[in-house]
């Protein structure tokens, strides 16, 4: 007779019970449906209904969004807004991350893979929905750095290959052993501290995970990953074009980033515990967009006045209380956005007269 079948969801419950008994409670669980994400890069969120073979929308609708850990692997599934998030971030094979981008900013791009599930989120390595090369079936994508890489074969094959891979190291581990921490995606951080097996990685703090990526990328982008700090191994990839951190907990950013002859962008928005900028800063001669929106940047250093590419330059919610004094000597700003901060107004008056060819965002 034929080997019966076993449903996903009746395989999952298995593993996930012979994980809690060698290893505890704690080696499972199940992630609220709508846990926020730090960050969504992109404001128009895609539909990604199409993209969610059925096989997987009926294993949620049994198990919720459920993740498990062994001394050897883990893995989570995604609730809604975090998959919604990582997909945003996710590239696409032979096509570049700047035109993908700009479809994304404006709402015009056709998503054609959806993260759903991740090991570790702090690297957006993990696994995507996407059509198959040879047909128009849904299957399982392995993702690394943020692109789709391989086919792993359909969602159910997939899970049962995991799964295997699993049970198999839980044969082997003694009763009471500790298990791999699970994706965090609530408390996400790096370093990761007074964790047990931490991997590596994590240990080794935000370094590791820029350590990973080649010396001549020329974007990087690490939206809502809490790295901690900048470190200074940045000053080596000197030909980054792209620099993307919002959100991420920075305090500080190192002289070594002015070693980035060929950076144009660089948002470190939305990391209020970042006070101040060094002068190397203006050591980025090919800086067109500068983002500071909800940093607690005060002033910025006079050497800004170096940066005659720079055309966009966002201080909004900063709590700037004067004017600072290098804008008045960058007369080939473009747009400048000062929304939500309290300024004198009679220094933004004398600044629209310096900037007369500047789109100036005022309250």
């Amino acid at each position: 007779m034929p080997k019966k079948s076993v449903s996903p969801t009746t395989q999952w419950k298995k593993v996930e019970k012979q994980a809690t008994q060698v290893l505890g409670k704690g080696s499972a669980g199940r992630y609220q449906e709508d846990l926020e994400p730090r960050v969504v890069p992109f404001s128009a969120v895609p539909d990604v209904a199409p993209l969610l073979p059925a096989e997987y929308v009926e294993f949620i609708e049994a198990l919720g969004y459920r993740w498990l850990s062994t001394s050897e692997s883990t893995l989570g599934f995604l609730p809604p807004r975090w998959r919604v998030s990582l997909s945003q971030q996710t590239g696409v094979p032979d096509r570049s991350w700047d035109e993908a981008r700009a479809e994304r900013e404006a709402g015009t791009h056709t998503y054609a893979f959806v993260m759903f599930a991740a090991r570790d989120l702090e690297d957006v390595n993990g696994f995507a929905f996407g059509r198959g090369t040879q047909g128009d079936g849904l299957v399982v994508w392995s993702v690394e750095e943020s692109l789709p890489l391989e086919e792993l074969g359909p969602f159910s094959t997939w899970l049962a290959e995991e799964l295997d891979s699993m049970a198999e190291s839980l044969q082997g581990a003694e009763e009471g052993a500790t298990g791999q921490e699970p994706p965090d995606l609530a408390h996400a951080s790096l370093p990761a501290v007074g964790k047990k097996k931490a991997p590596a990685a994590k240990a080794k703090g935000a370094f590791a995970l820029f350590d990973r990526f080649p010396r001549d990328s020329k974007e990087l982008l690490f939206n809502g990953r809490k790295l901690g700090e900048l470190p200074p191994v940045i000053g080596e990839f000197t030909e980054l074009e792209s620099l993307w951190v919002r959100t991420t907990g920075i305090s500080h950013v190192p002289p070594e980033l002015g070693r980035l002859k060929k950076l144009k962008k660089l948002d470190l928005s939305f990391n209020p515990a970042l006070a101040e900028l060094p002068a190397e800063l203006g050591n980025l001669e090919s800086l067109e967009s500068l983002d500071l929106r909800q940093t607690g940047v005060k002033t910025l250093p006079d050497s800004l006045e170096r940066l005659r590419h720079l055309k966009y330059l966002d201080l909004q919610s900063t709590p700037l209380t004067t004017v600072p004094p290098v804008l008045f000597r960058m007369p080939w700003l473009r747009a400048l956005d000062l929304y939500s901060t309290t300024l004198p107004p009679q220094e933004l008056e004398k600044l629209r007269l310096a900037l007369p060819e500047c789109k100036l965002g005022l309250n």
